[in-house]
């Protein structure tokens, strides 16, 4: 049994295999989290659903973090698909 077992953690900011956030998701994973994604639209079907899908990912959504609405639609979703959040790991450069 992980440390994280049982905890549930959405990371915003993956953008590939090499980027810290992936790395803090994989290690939480390992830990057993169940672990969901949002990064920017054009990297998720080339890069972030990969490494989703790699960990058996249930939550890939795109968000601009610039936009409070698309901010609030993912957290919607997850709501919604997920339930309640336990980690929420801000990740994003450029914001």
């Amino acid at each position: 049994m992980g440390l994280l077992e049982g905890r549930k953690a959405l990371v915003f900011g993956v953008a590939n295999d090499h980027s810290i956030a992936w790395g803090i998701a994989r290690a939480m994973h390992d830990e057993g989290a169940v672990v969901g994604f949002s990064s920017v639209e054009s990297l998720i079907e080339r890069r972030v659903r990969p490494l989703a899908d790699s960990i058996g990912s249930p939550f890939v959504e795109p968000c601009d973090v610039s936009r409070d609405e698309d901010i609030a639609r993912v957290m919607d979703r997850w709501h919604a698909e997920q339930g309640e959040i336990d980690i929420l790991v801000h990740a994003v450069a450029y914001a």
